[in-house]
């Protein structure tokens, strides 16, 4: 009987991750902060890219030209700018002389894709085309946690107010291989409840929207995700509705994504 249970257990979480990673093929391109360092030493510079696309580590990257902005936030909640050294690479315009847990934000250029019977138009609205088939706006937006010689204060938990945002509501730096991280996934200023949240960490799998843990928030926007192994994580998440003025497009929709390293 133990047998049964413990199979049908194991059935019931491989069934819910195929059934995600079904939801999840629909899903654009996702963006997240791929930082060379995430527990650097004190006076060290971030380094970091953009990884663009359906595969960890990344094979795209997100131009320097299709971002809105990018910086870091201190313990004070102070900005510092982030620039670019070429056309995918960034480093952050001052070293980090304090201690504790810093987050670096990027939001993506939101922008309009039509699809018609001739293909996608990329910048346009439905406006003026012929045999359109939908048209979608979409926005990205992303953070990661950086904790400098320790995890400390309450940035990691810091709303930004992105209109689709992961709220860690525990410092990633202070958890180890097999705690559970709560998050809280917040829409337009509200908890999203039902969201499909999926995570997974470097070296699980380099297939194409492959992840090693997917669950949905509660009715308090809440989700739980264990971490199943010591490294880097991804965390993302997704959310579409209908487009403010049907005649110009159909859908909006937004991504998040989360990253940080468990040590």
């Amino acid at each position: 009987m133990r047998k049964f249970t413990e199979r049908l257990g194991f059935l019931v979480i491989s069934m819910t991750l195929i059934l995600g990673a079904a939801c999840y093929q629909a899903h654009a391109h996702d963006m997240w902060l791929e930082v060379r360092d995430f527990t650097p030493q004190v006076g060290e510079e971030i380094s970091l890219t953009l990884g663009y696309g359906h595969y960890l580590p990344s094979r795209e990257f997100m131009d320097k030209e299709n971002l809105e902005e990018i910086y870091v936030l201190d313990q004070e909640g102070n900005k510092t700018g982030i620039k670019a050294y070429s056309d995918v690479e960034f480093k952050g315009e001052k070293p980090l002389y304090k201690k504790g847990t810093y987050v670096i934000v990027a939001k993506k250029k939101g922008g309009f894709s039509t699809k018609t019977t001739e293909g996608y138009k990329r910048g346009q609205t439905k406006k003026g085309l012929k045999n359109v088939i939908n048209c979608t706006y979409s926005a990205k937006y992303s953070k990661a946690v950086v904790n400098v010689g320790e995890a400390s204060g309450k940035t990691f938990s810091k709303v930004l107010g992105h209109d689709l945002e992961i709220v860690p509501l525990a410092d990633p730096g202070a958890l180890a291989q097999g705690d559970y991280l709560p998050i809280k996934v917040i829409f337009k200023g509200q908890p999203l409840s039902s969201s499909h949240v999926f995570a997974t960490y470097m070296g699980f799998s380099t297939e194409k929207n492959t992840f090693a843990y997917a669950t949905k928030t509660d009715k308090k926007g809440i989700a739980k995700i264990k971490m199943l192994q010591s490294g880097v994580w991804l965390i993302t998440t997704s959310y579409t509705e209908h487009y403010p003025d049907p005649g110009e497009c159909d859908q909006y929709k937004s991504s998040s994504s989360l990253t940080f390293e468990i040590r």
